[in-house]
């Protein structure tokens, strides 16, 4: 897949806007990390796999607190 992009100004720096079939395609969501690698007049992007993903570690707590709610505030005592 290749697109033409436009880096846009925002604030003091600059940034580049993915649409959402790049990021889905990528399996990035905003807040992730990535690591960019400049190949000559190349610049690479690449996610960084570090951990389970924000969503999937917000889901997992509300588990947690959803069965075990009560019994950890009970311990926090």
């Amino acid at each position: 897949m290749s697109l033409i992009k436009t880096v846009r100004k925002v604030g003091n720096g600059s940034a580049l806007p993915l649409d959402n079939t790049i990021m889905d395609l990528v399996g990035l969501h905003v807040g992730d990390q990535v690591q960019i690698t400049v190949d000559g007049p190349r610049l690479i992007v690449t996610p960084v796999s570090a951990g389970i993903g924000k969503e999937t570690l917000e889901k997992i707590m509300g588990e947690i607190r959803t069965k075990y709610g009560k019994a950890l505030r009970e311990l926090a005592k």
